[in-house]
């Protein structure tokens, strides 16, 4: 027999610094909307929607050997823990520091929390 209720002992972390370094911390906004954490506990901030523009890790062979595929042009949810932003779809941004705390991994579903994100200037632009 098994611990009983190990959930409240369990944590399955996200490695966040592999992921950012493996994408380049480099991100298409997709959607933008307003945050607020339902129980209070969360400051106010942004829920967006990020494409992945590069993606240099290698995620191996899949069982019929064939290389399994990177995360370009795949999207992802993360929530700005402040509004102090003029984010808008189709800006690039870079994720500033990770909420290791309020972020989770349940199953195959990522919630991330950043303290901050940064608009990045487009190539070319002055």
């Amino acid at each position: 027999m098994g611990i009983v209720n190990s959930f409240k002992f369990t944590k399955t972390v996200f490695e966040c610094d592999k992921f950012l370094s493996a994408t380049h911390n480099q991100y298409r906004v997709a959607s933008v909307r307003p945050y607020t954490d339902k129980k209070g506990v969360l400051p106010d901030g942004l829920n967006l929607t990020l494409t992945v523009m590069k993606d240099d890790m290698d995620y191996g062979i899949d069982k019929s050997g064939n290389p399994r595929e990177n995360n370009v042009y795949q999207n992802f949810d993360v929530t700005i823990l402040n509004r102090n932003h003029e984010v808008k779809k189709g800006d690039y941004v870079r994720l500033l520091d990770f909420d290791e705390e309020h972020s989770y991994v349940l199953g195959f579903d990522l919630l991330l929390r950043f303290q901050d994100c940064e608009v990045l200037q487009p190539k070319g632009a002055k």
